[in-house]
């Protein structure tokens, strides 16, 4: 972190690195100081022997350690005369997906999170591409439809015709469901997959956390100058004909297609749930609540855990299969969730829903896996307890009360007379599903985007 106040300017200055600080001296005798965590990358010289470029970043005083949305701070340089063998590891040179025939795609959801977006565009990702001399267009969400109108008029017709395009995406998961909604809604095949860089802003997160971000924005920027693309991993979950989207803060439900078709079906990158996991974040998918971050989600599990008229959680109510597949022999055997009563269930292709809540420790990032994770009535003190386990690194689901496996197949019939717990979670959209109505979850094989991965 630099010393603050501190004027860096434009002259070369001599680095030392001691531990984790890069200490600069200017000719004049001035000094400053740079974490080398907040450094984004050394910019070389025209030659080895020639003065580079360091980017870091200015966090706000008070807000020195760590990566979160709060702690936004703003893009700094210095030119060092030369480079010490410890800053090596952090050279980079512009990579050819920010190189593009076309510009840059830069997305920013206005509304996601704490609304704090366009001051992380202003802020850090706008100085950093220009430093880089990269060529950029900004589209600012006017509406919770922007980015699937912006993959109808431009990024799935590039996408089909092979032009390469990368799209930076400051927002939180919402903003990945929506173009991977699309694309698999609207395509077979594509020539050439965008590749998506996440800059996190939402108050999750969880695929940016899952493939080694952390939950806020400075991870997102190193990945973009130092990362590789690698095909995002997609489910697709198949429902009942009568099942209904809920929007508008849980006022309105709207139609997934056509009713008289045999099924709906949506795809996503992340978690698909049943039971407690989907009423919080269905009863927390308010303005009022999206306030408190992702805190918002324990204030709606307490709820639901505690029930304020002092009653037992809900027992939710269905039939859950799934279907294993054997790693050595390759045979796939089918398996009953036992009973038919049910408190949490979720099956997710990533590790983390928050970047300190870890629901599927064995999931590797982006390996394509696919695990579910569940266990039955309990106590709302026995299930805070499990919780609370997966805060720790995963550690619930060596507990004997839940269920964990890997599958290839899931599949859920409803058994709910009220419609409010036959709601789900696909990627945070939140779907009613008909009277005896049913989902089947499995893996989709096509590959038609990529997401920039850290190193």
């Amino acid at each position: 972190m630099v010393t603050a106040p501190f004027e860096w300017g434009t002259e070369a200055f001599t680095p030392e690195v001691t531990g984790d600080i890069l200490q600069c001296t200017s000719q004049s005798g001035l000094q400053g100081q740079i974490n080398l965590s907040d450094i984004l990358g050394v910019l070389p010289g025209e030659d080895s022997s020639s003065s580079h470029t360091v980017l870091f970043l200015v966090k706000p005083e008070g807000h020195n350690h760590g990566d979160s949305i709060a702690a936004v701070g703003h893009l700094e340089k210095t030119v060092i005369s030369c480079l010490p063998s410890s800053l090596t590891q952090f050279l980079v040179k512009v990579p050819e997906y920010l190189q593009h025939s076309e510009p840059v795609q830069v997305v920013v959801s206005v509304k996601s999170g704490t609304c704090q977006a366009q001051t992380i565009f202003q802020d850090l990702v706008e100085p950093l591409l220009t430093q880089l001399s990269v060529k950029y267009e900004v589209h600012e969400t006017k509406s919770t439809q922007t980015i699937t109108e912006l993959c109808e008029s431009r990024f799935l017709e590039r996408a089909r015709a092979g032009t390469p395009q990368t799209i930076v995406l400051l927002s939180g998961d919402g903003g990945v469901v929506n173009i991977v909604d699309y694309f698999y809604r609207h395509t077979q095949s594509v020539q050439t997959p965008p590749h998506i860089a996440l800059i996190p802003c939402g108050t999750g997160n969880a695929l940016a956390c899952s493939i080694g971000s952390r939950t806020g924005p400075s991870s997102g920027l190193k990945s973009l100058i130092r990362g590789t693309p690698t095909p995002i991993p997609i489910f697709a979950t198949k429902l009942s004909p009568g099942s209904q989207m809920i929007v508008d803060e849980g006022r309105q439900k709207v139609p997934l297609g056509d009713p008289n078709a045999s099924h709906q079906t949506l795809y996503g990158s992340v978690t698909v749930s049943w039971g407690i996991h989907a009423a919080l974040v269905a009863d927390s998918d308010t303005t009022e609540y999206r306030k408190f971050g992702n805190e918002r989600f324990k204030i709606a599990g307490m709820k639901l855990l505690h029930p304020p008229d002092g009653s037992a959680p809900h027992k939710f109510k269905g039939n859950v299969t799934y279907s294993e597949r054997d790693d050595q022999t390759g045979e796939v055997s089918e398996k009953t969730f036992e009973g038919d009563e049910h408190m949490y269930l979720l099956a997710s292709l990533v590790s983390r829903l928050e970047y300190n809540f870890v629901v599927s420790p064995k999931s590797e990032p982006l390996d394509g896996s696919m695990w579910f994770m569940g266990w039955g009535p309990m106590s709302g003190e026995e299930a805070t307890r499990l919780v609370v386990l997966a805060y720790k690194g995963g550690l619930h689901v060596d507990d004997e009360a839940v269920t964990y496996a890997k599958f290839e197949k899931l599949r859920i019939d409803f058994k709910e007379d009220s419609e409010h717990w036959r709601r789900i979670c696909v990627d945070g959209n939140i779907i009613a599903v008909e009277k005896d109505g049913w989902l089947e979850l499995t893996k989709e094989p096509r590959q038609l985007l990529n997401v920039i991965k850290p190193h």
